[in-house]
């Protein structure tokens, strides 16, 4: 659906009558969605699972900030088969799925611990050893992304 504003406010956010009212300062434009509530599933509680596990991981703020930084030279340089990067916790996810996906059967996400990342030298442990490992896309400046998980 697209919404059509005479006067543009940036800063409208909220729901009114069903729909989601948001901002995307990396798209520029403000979004409307409808309002949906997810249908409770297997799919679903394996999802919240995982991204539990995924935040227990407890990320140094040195990877963190090494993946805002990767986000931004990314969205900078998008090709036309790319998509748009929002923030560091899309990248992250995006590489631990793709990890996850290129070793069936070897890791898990809903039971990965940093232990384990650790002992396995996997190549999540830093953006650029992701980026070398093909679980993120290469961009400029990618080999100064060194910090630990």
């Amino acid at each position: 659906m697209k919404a059509v504003f005479k006067h543009m406010l940036m800063a409208y956010r909220g729901t009114c009558d069903g729909l989601i009212y948001y901002y995307s300062p990396q798209l520029g434009r403000l979004l409307v969605r409808q309002y949906t509530r997810p249908k409770i599933s297997a799919q679903n509680r394996r999802m919240g699972r995982i991204a539990r596990q995924l935040s227990a991981l407890e990320l140094s703020a040195a990877y963190k900030n090494d993946l805002r930084l990767y986000v931004d030279i990314h969205n900078a340089h998008l090709e036309k088969h790319e998509t748009v990067l929002m923030n560091w916790n899309n990248a992250f996810y995006k590489l631990m799925w793709k990890l996850a996906a290129d070793s069936p059967g070897y890791i898990d996400l809903e039971t990965l611990t940093r232990a384990q990342i650790e002992a396995n030298d996997l190549p999540c442990r830093t953006v650029k050893r992701a980026v070398e490992a093909g679980l993120l896309p290469p961009v400029n400046g990618y080999e100064l992304l060194t910090a630990v998980m």
